[in-house]
Parts: C-alpha cells; sequence; structure tokens
C-alpha cells in the first residue's frame, strides 16, 4: 500500500492514481477492526501508506457501511472522458488524432495551436496519445443514432 503518484510528477497537484477495490476493502477492514480510541491514529497511518487524505479513509469506510464492497468500486459516471473538453472539443480532438495519425509529419503543437481548444498542450497531447493507443468507444448514453434504423 505505498504511495500511488504517477511517476515524474511534481509539487502539491500531482495526479493520484486510482486505489484497486482490494486495498480499500483492506483498509476499512483493518479500520473496522481496529480498537475504539484508536481508529484516528491507524486511519492517520492507513492514509500515509494509500497516499490518501484521512477523509478519504472515512469516506471509504462509510460507502463501505451503507452499500457494502460494491460502495469501494464507485466510479465516476463520464469516466474515460475529459472534464475540460464539452462534447464539440472532443470531437475536434478526435478527429486531430485521427489525422495525426494518419500524416505524421504534421506536428501535434502545431495542430493544438491551429484547433485552439481549450487547456493546455499538455492536456491535447495526453487525449491525442491515449486515443491513439487505445481508440475512442463512443458512451452508450451519448449514442448519435440507432445503428440500422
Amino acid at each position: 500500500m505505498g504511495a500511488n503518484r504517477q511517476p515524474g510528477s511534481h509539487g502539491a497537484r500531482s495526479t493520484l492514481l486510482r486505489v484497486s477495490v482490494d486495498t480499500k476493502l483492506r483498509v476499512v477492514v483493518r479500520l473496522l477492526t481496529t480498537p475504539h480510541g484508536t481508529k484516528t491514529a491507524v486511519a492517520r497511518r492507513l492514509a500515509a501508506e494509500c497516499g490518501r487524505s484521512l477523509r478519504a479513509i472515512f469516506h471509504w469506510r462509510e460507502n463501505y457501511r451503507r452499500l457494502g464492497p460494491s460502495g469501494l468500486a464507485r466510479v465516476r459516471s463520464d469516466e474515460g472522458s475529459p472534464r475540460l473538453y464539452n462534447a464539440v472539443d472532443f470531437d475536434r480532438v478526435i478527429a486531430a488524432s485521427v489525422r495525426l495519425r494518419r500524416r505524421p509529419y504534421i506536428k501535434i503543437r502545431q495542430e493544438w495551436i491551429t484547433l485552439n481548444l481549450p487547456g493546455s498542450y499538455e492536456t491535447f497531447r495526453f487525449w491525442v496519445r491515449r486515443l491513439q493507443t487505445f481508440g475512442y468507444i463512443e458512451a452508450p448514453t451519448a449514442r448519435r443514432g440507432k445503428i440500422g434504423a
């Protein structure tokens, strides 16, 4: 349960990697089996081991009490789509990703400047590379039309 920070990230706003459900369950079980009076000290140690805040540890415990093990597996409803780009901007990022794959001589920075999208160059580059690596599968709730209709 070491710190789950991405390698190469620096500063206070470094990105945290997702903690597995198994790790969360082990933390919650250790916290629930801790005698009264020492829970805060144990929770602080567990938070340090996981690289999370004390509040996050107690939040996991409450989710476990309310929903059982499934409460530890909750994910964002917009998982896999950027928070920064709206649908139109993200379509432009997808098109840029395809263009850059077909024509590798195009500079990614020039494409970013041309599109004039919100956010940083690094954000644009992250999404282009992610789309080129994994492709894009539209979420079932965001379908634009029925297939075969």
